[in-house]
């Protein structure tokens, strides 16, 4: 009883600090702002909002509208920064640091209105001005909230305080992928396989949705306790079809380069499934043999991925099958049109190859596959048996090839033997 009352003064302590440390709260401390001024800042951010505009942040709306200063703005940053504020996310109580990127940090949190665990991604102090950066941000919140599947990381939230961009997300119990080849090296065929599968599933449903990843790696690939693969990190996910370059404004090619795909490392604009196939079969590669497809500097690669073949997985490590190391390279194919066109087929060869079957290759699309594995199973069925009448002169119940003849030999149990049978003469096709 005792620990419950302090963890919720523990709680309401959290909150009273979040509530003090808010822009608007210190803006009405210092004298800076009114508070009828942060409420209408407030607001018109709760209407851009509600449009499904990209939110202004309180302090860029209260210096457009001249209610303060950028230096009075700046000094709240610097009084957040130095009380943690830029830690403090209101209805959520962080735990500890997961780990941090480029744009920023991830940390596992406990939701306080649900009392759940979740992890939730905060955008660098230093990229909050930068709206391309904040426009990436909340475009992988859209992105996953298209998405509902076992094998994509959920999202809960989304929105501003203190300043500063956050996003919510289901919280995996488990390490990535890269975690995991760092700590053991390649990892055995089928378990690679089996995470690749999950992995091509998600892709199928982000197929459907119209969006593709673009930036498909070990990184990105969360494993559960279960063995579940999460695929991660939406940021730089678009529609498919849609406008913008693969490139930066600086002209740098969007994707890692370790496993990006020819035509991202070329800056074509017109990116679809199939370059996420081929970062799939390039980190697949990485699973069953330990290392990337190429080596050298971040240009030497992406150059390789343009212009050289992969190697065979098979020749770098032995114990990998051929029927594998064909996957891979069908996976990373040049010219995209080589490759599998959709993630369908490509999960139909992986389970293929698990089960220890040969695979049929890219060539077939969508349910064709499955006409295909009918004919297949046609063909090695028991021989139809066609019926014939009699020709001309032949008799009912006489001799036949295959019938007892001269010397008294049965030939009865023969496979070709032609039967008679009511007047028709019976044989056997393929």
């Amino acid at each position: 009883m005792e620990e419950n009352v302090k963890e919720d003064a523990g709680k309401e302590e959290d909150s009273r600090k979040a509530k003090n440390l808010t822009f608007g709260q210190i803006a009405i401390a210092n004298k800076f702002a009114t508070p009828e001024q942060v409420l209408e800042a407030v607001l018109i951010q709760k209407k851009m909002k509600q449009m499904g505009l990209v939110p202004k942040k309180i302090g860029e709306i209260m210096v457009e509208k001249g209610y303060m200063t950028q230096v009075q703005a700046d000094n709240i940053f610097r009084i957040q920064g130095r009380e943690g504020g830029h830690k403090q996310i209101e209805g959520y109580r962080l735990i500890s640091k997961l780990g941090e990127g480029s744009m920023g940090a991830v940390f596992q949190a406990k939701q306080l209105s649900m009392d759940r665990i979740v992890a939730i991604k905060v955008l660098s102090p230093r990229l909050q001005r930068n709206q391309k950066f904040v426009e990436r941000f909340m475009r992988e919140a859209r992105a996953v909230a298209k998405l509902n599947h076992i094998n994509i990381i959920s999202g809960i939230d989304v929105g501003e305080s203190n300043g500063i961009s956050y996003f919510a997300m289901e919280y995996v119990n488990g390490p990535t992928l890269m975690s995991i080849l760092k700590r053991g090296g390649a990892i055995d065929e089928k378990r690679a396989l089996n995470i690749a599968v999950q992995v091509a599933r998600a892709l199928e449903h982000a197929c459907k949705h119209g969006l593709v990843h673009r930036d498909i790696k070990p990184d990105n690939i969360m494993i559960s306790k279960d063995g579940t693969a999460k695929l991660c990190d939406l940021g730089l996910a678009r529609e498919a079809g849609e406008g913008g370059s693969a490139t930066t404004e600086h002209g740098a090619s969007i994707g890692t380069p370790n496993y990006i795909s020819p035509e991202q490392a070329r800056g074509d604009p017109d990116i679809d499934i199939r370059s996420d196939i081929y970062s799939l079969g390039a980190t697949l590669f990485h699973m069953v043999t330990g290392r990337s497809p190429y080596s050298g500097s971040a240009a030497v690669v992406m150059t390789k991925h343009i212009s050289e073949e992969p190697p065979d997985a098979s020749e770098i490590n032995h114990e990998v099958s051929s029927e594998a190391s064909a996957l891979i390279k069908t996976m990373m194919a040049k010219d995209r049109k080589g490759r599998y066109q959709n993630p369908t087929v490509l999960i139909e060869d992986m389970e293929l190859i698990i089960k220890g079957k040969p695979m049929r290759g890219p060539g077939v699309k969508g349910n064709e596959s499955a006409v295909m594995a009918k004919i297949e199973e046609e063909e090695y069925a028991e021989p139809e048996i066609l019926v014939e009448p009699l020709g001309e002169g032949e008799e009912e119940g006489g001799e036949e090839e295959g019938e007892e003849g001269e010397g008294g030999d049965s030939k009865s149990s023969h496979p070709k033997r032609k039967h008679r049978r009511r007047g028709r003469r019976i044989r056997r096709r393929r």
